[in-house]
């Protein structure tokens, strides 16, 4: 799988699978096509998320930052996510560094051709992907998986806070992802 070339080793994944009655292409496709925020498991986190900035924001006097009412694949491209590799039909993986655990997320520059050996102290790496398999003739399974490590172990202690409150949303948000793109699949 591309996953394993872009990050063979991690600290933590989390996987969720969906059997779609769709094509394994047109389970594929459909992942470009979701809006993420159509599901609440998704949605209303991210949105209360920003809570606190639109609050220091209204306490300064400024104007609150407008966030997107819909959230597609595309805006995760426009969001600190890099598109690592794509087998289309099959396999589609995402990257991401930051220091999560900040409110801006801790964004730092890079180029997908830096991913794997990416090593700046005080970071956390990862990768997420999309696999559609095949199952039986017009049938596909849908596997989402999330991998991750941090690069040092400060950035492993503050993941570590940070994910011991966002993990269960974190790993609540699988299944409805993968809800949605069957939902769309299936249409």
């Amino acid at each position: 799988m591309l996953i394993d070339e872009q990050m063979p080793q991690w600290e933590q994944h989390v996987v969720r699978t969906e059997p779609v009655d769709a094509a394994p292409q047109t389970t594929y496709d459909a992942i470009r096509r979701i809006d993420f925020f159509d599901s609440p498991v998704v949605g209303v986190p991210n949105r209360v998320r920003v809570i606190p900035e639109q609050a220091a924001r209204w306490a300064r006097r400024q104007p609150p930052v407008r966030h997107p009412e819909h959230f597609t694949f595309e805006q995760l491209l426009d969001n600190g996510f890099h598109l690592l590799a794509d087998d289309p039909g099959r396999e589609i993986v995402l990257g991401f560094i930051g220091r999560w655990w900040q409110r801006d997320f801790g964004r730092v520059d890079w180029a997908p051709a830096d991913f794997r050996a990416f090593q700046q102290p005080g970071y956390a790496v990862g990768a997420w992907s999309f696999a559609v398999l095949p199952y039986g003739d017009r049938a596909s399974v849908l596997v989402t998986e999330v991998r991750l490590r941090c690069t040092d172990e400060a950035a492993r202690r503050a993941f570590g806070r940070y994910f011991a409150v966002t993990g269960p949303f974190i790993k609540a948000m699988g299944r409805p992802v993968l809800r949605l793109v069957r939902k769309e699949a299936e249409r």
